[in-house]
């Protein structure tokens, strides 16, 4: 089954590929170049700055997702929006045209906002190392939070090329970043400059910050100019959408990056290496399911103003089995081969990840698959009421167990965290909440 460019729906021939798994290949690939370059840098990374400095890098990365939020969830509403403009044959270039509008004004006040905060915030969450100074540490958390506010403000225009189904665009073109990105860490690793650290963060980070700002500069540009008053207007409907998928965006961040903030409060720096590896290493297999899903979104959300729900069943039972046996697969490799892959990412620094802490991580993420995906669903269709409800109370859950038992079980109490979170809430709440579309579709006699 494969949906057209005017949102019809049609069985694929034989020999034809998807259209949505055209954007999960390409995915797939930006990922592979991704994942290389995300590895290869930690080993640059850790022979030029060592693993405390490292660890601050990382620590500093990791916090991009809280940085993000500033882009007040208007991808994703313009992304459901064109969605359904093309489902029924309608344009969508003023709600575009509004919505880069407004991201780009926005860009400069949260730099201030982040200006302010800055003297605040970076004593304390980076008090746990005694490498670089108070100066230091604010000028790596401004840098790093002004290029993280960036990427969540060009994150639109991928956004925009998925809902169009020209997904591969927003995976060819991060990966283009994350290239230019580490020949600037290679290049400063070799050079004789003093302040490496923040150099190789800038030189690392920002290219993928720039690439679709730019991007985003030239569709404003060629969108030409309409009524302030229908801009204006067409902002207001955006955003009103758009701050219920940033309310869930915050409640989710409250439950999944919570982990290195406790790990940097708790633990030392050698616990903070073994999760960011570990966790790298595993990325790697969990985002060729992401790609998937994030592939899925559109078709979900044009299938449902068809009110398809055969469909979507199929898609479902399917790629939630795919999943599954993917990260099982993955896991038990990894079981194996960690030492190895560890080795080569720190030939300096002896790290040892223990086997039960990759079976734990395995589980983690076989639970993740099961319950995004009912999560790109519920969120295809702009109800978000069930994370509203369930969300809350996961991220309570989450980081107060994480805060518990990280200190009597180390880096494996933030993934049982975790785990508890999703099983006490969304692990069974979102099929509950989907399941109810589905008798109702059936009662209204839809297919």
């Amino acid at each position: 089954m494969d949906v057209s460019m005017n949102g019809e729906i049609s069985i694929a021939r034989p020999g034809r590929i998807p259209r949505h798994m055209i954007v999960a290949g390409s995915a797939w690939a930006s990922r592979i170049i991704t994942a290389f370059v995300q590895l290869a840098s930690v080993r640059i990374l850790t022979n030029n700055l060592g693993l405390e400095k490292f660890a601050v890098v990382t620590l500093l990365t990791g916090l991009s997702a809280w940085f993000m939020l500033t882009n007040c969830g208007v991808g994703l509403s313009l992304q459901n929006y064109i969605s359904e403009a093309r489902a029924k044959n309608r344009p969508y270039d003023e709600m575009t045209f509004a919505s880069l509008l407004f991201l780009l004004m926005l860009l400069p006040v949260a730099g201030l906002i982040l200006y302010v905060i800055t003297p605040k915030l970076a004593p304390v969450l980076l008090q746990g190392f005694t490498c670089i100074n108070e100066a230091e540490k604010c000028k790596l958390f401004f840098a790093s939070g002004l290029i993280s506010i960036s990427l969540g403000v060009g994150q639109i225009l991928y956004n925009i090329w998925y809902a169009e189904q020209k997904g591969y665009f927003s995976n060819i073109f991060p990966a283009i970043g994350s290239v230019v990105g580490f020949i600037g860490l290679l290049l400063v690793s070799q050079s004789s400059v003093g302040d490496k650290t923040f150099l190789s963060l800038i030189s690392f980070t920002l290219p993928s910050a720039l690439i679709p700002l730019v991007g985003l500069g030239i569709k404003i540009k060629l969108g030409g100019m309409s009524s302030f008053k229908r801009i204006f207007s067409s902002m207001l409907m955006v955003l009103k959408r758009g701050l219920k998928f940033w309310l869930f965006a915050l409640m989710s961040i409250g439950v999944l990056q919570v982990d290195y903030i406790v790990i940097s409060q708790l633990l030392g720096t050698r616990e903070l290496i073994v999760y960011s590896l570990s966790t790298r290493i595993f990325g790697v297999i969990s985002f060729m399911y992401t790609a998937v899903l994030l592939s899925l979104w559109p078709i979900f959300a044009e299938l449902i103003v068809k009110c398809d729900w055969k469909g979507i069943k199929h898609y479902l039972k399917h790629y939630i089995v795919v999943g599954l046996a993917f990260i099982f697969l993955g896991t038990v490799i990894l079981i194996f081969m960690m030492p190895v892959f560890v080795d080569i990412l720190s030939p300096r620094e002896f790290v040892k990840i223990p086997v039960g802490f990759v079976i734990l991580l395995g589980v983690y993420q076989m639970i993740r698959v099961w319950t995004d995906t009912f999560g790109v669903l519920l969120q295809s269709m702009s109800d978000l009421r069930p994370f509203w409800i369930l969300v809350p109370i996961q991220a309570v859950l989450s980081g107060c167990l994480q805060w518990l038992l990280t200190p009597y079980f180390g880096i494996n109490g933030v993934v049982f965290g975790l785990i508890c979170s999703f099983l006490l809430t969304v692990s069974w709440g979102l099929p509950m909440f989907a399941r109810k579309y589905f008798v109702i579709s059936i009662d209204k006699g839809f297919k």
